[in-house]
């Protein structure tokens, strides 16, 4: 006997609708699924944008807290300010003068006193009539600066040999340290001694113009420019330290800290007798989302720096 047997497979129009009805479920899983995806990624792209300017901002902060009192001063290349706007094709610049260290200096020496620079104890007191000197340092310098130099110049001109010494400085004509009214080259140092001279070579008799009210002496290691053209902020350092204000300072060393900025934004407050100046650091980058829309942030940092000399 004989059994028949049927084979039944699909039909063309079954598998076309098949394909057709799974194209449709696939475009809808997918569209249900691309802005979730594309709203992660750009999320990470913001998140890590704005990480990066954060760091930046940090890391000007903290040199910016180790300003030598009124030392900050901006300009837009031409003129000094106190804010400037960077954006299209204008830049501007800020600058400080970074401490490495301080601390203060002996005026009067207990009687019986041992000497520590000189001959005697009343030696030791620092001396505003004299272009080079040592003085006894009240307490410990711990690290002590570099001291190679032989003049003013060793440590505000290339090459550098020595760290500055500068006393009440004012930021005003005749106390300013970018002119050399109140900066020294330091040519010896101790844990508790300091040694200096201040001639340039040019001033007749120099010496230290102001005293501070509270006896304090900065020690300065570098000139430190925060640059913010072509949409970047550029770090300048170890150059010359000059009376005029320029965008670009000739020599040192350079590094990027930020980019993808819009506009920049850099504004300092003088302070008082009673508060410390401030500076405000306004940046705004954009982000270009998945969509092709731009996205604008803005982070704004307030430093606020010693003005006390």
């Amino acid at each position: 006997m004989t059994r028949s047997v049927s084979i039944r497979g699909f039909t063309l129009i079954e598998l076309v609708i098949v394909i057709v009805l799974t194209g449709i479920v696939g475009t809808l899983i997918g569209q249900l699924l691309s802005r979730p995806i594309e709203g992660f990624v750009d999320l990470a792209d913001r998140a890590e944008l704005v990480d990066g300017a954060e760091l930046a901002l940090r890391r000007m902060s903290r040199e910016l807290r180790l300003a030598l009192p009124n030392s900050v001063r901006i300009t837009d290349g031409t003129l000094n300010l106190s804010a400037c706007t960077a954006s299209g094709g204008s830049s501007c610049a800020l600058e400080i003068l970074r401490t490495s260290n301080g601390g203060r200096y002996r005026t009067k020496p207990p009687i019986g006193a041992p000497a520590v620079c000189l001959a005697s104890a009343q030696q030791d007191r620092l001396s505003f009539n004299s272009s080079a000197d040592c003085f006894e340092v009240l307490g410990n310098l711990g690290v002590l600066p570099v001291a190679a130099g032989a003049n003013q110049l060793s440590c505000m001109n290339l090459p550098r040999s020595s760290h500055c010494l500068v006393i009440a400085n004012t930021g005003q004509t005749g106390a300013n340290a970018y002119n050399g009214d109140n900066i020294a080259g330091i040519t010896g140092a101790t844990a508790n001694t300091v040694t200096f001279d201040i001639n340039d070579g040019v001033k007749v008799s120099p010496s230290f113009p102001l005293r501070s009210p509270l006896q304090r002496f900065h020690i300065v290691d570098t000139p430190v420019s925060f640059t913010c053209t072509g949409g970047e902020i550029d770090r300048q350092a170890d150059y010359a330290i000059t009376g005029t204000q320029v965008l670009s300072p000739a020599g040192g060393s350079s590094s990027l800290l930020a980019n993808k900025l819009t506009s920049c934004i850099f504004k300092y407050t003088p302070g008082s007798s009673t508060r410390n100046g401030i500076v405000v650091i306004d940046i705004t980058m954009r982000f270009t989302a998945s969509n092709g829309s731009n996205n604008d942030i803005r982070l704004v940092q307030q430093v606020h720096v010693p003005n006390i000399p």
